[in-house]
């Protein structure tokens, strides 16, 4: 139970941290960016406020309740920018900007907000498990 409290913790400051670096990368990205940084920043400050609404108001549960997919878009979402990210820290390798600091800081919330929402993510093709004790202990070998 304390790791799944120390978990949803992370969880949340690195939500945090996606919005604020979000809206600041977005603000900068106002001069010193292009059209897709500020794309990703922007859409990152309301998509990633949108969740730590939710999560901060305990709407989670609810909104699973309704919307049974949301864990599988919320991963989708945190896989896709992702791949956005790498693509503007890779463009940024070329034409290196002040910005590109805060496309390698939200790269890598992403990649800890990925993996931690991974790990939690049930795994669809779970096998079932050791049917007795014995088994368990010796790794379901037996």
């Amino acid at each position: 139970m304390v790791c799944c409290a120390v978990c949803l913790c992370c969880t949340s400051l690195v939500t945090v941290a996606l919005k604020g670096v979000g809206l600041l990368g977005a603000v900068i990205s106002i001069v010193l960016g292009n059209g897709f940084e500020s794309f990703i920043y922007w859409s990152t400050f309301f998509i990633s406020g949108f969740f730590l609404f939710t999560h901060v108001t305990n709407l989670t549960q609810v909104l699973e309740s309704k919307v049974p997919a949301i864990a599988k878009i919320h991963l989708g979402y945190l896989a896709i920018w992702t791949v956005m990210l790498a693509i503007a820290c890779i463009y940024r390798f070329i034409a290196w900007n002040f910005i590109s600091i805060f496309s390698w800081v939200l790269l890598f919330a992403f990649l800890i907000d990925l993996f931690f929402k991974y790990r939690s993510s049930p795994s669809s093709t779970a096998a079932p498990g050791p049917a007795t004790p014995a088994a368990a202990e010796a790794g379901g070998k037996f």
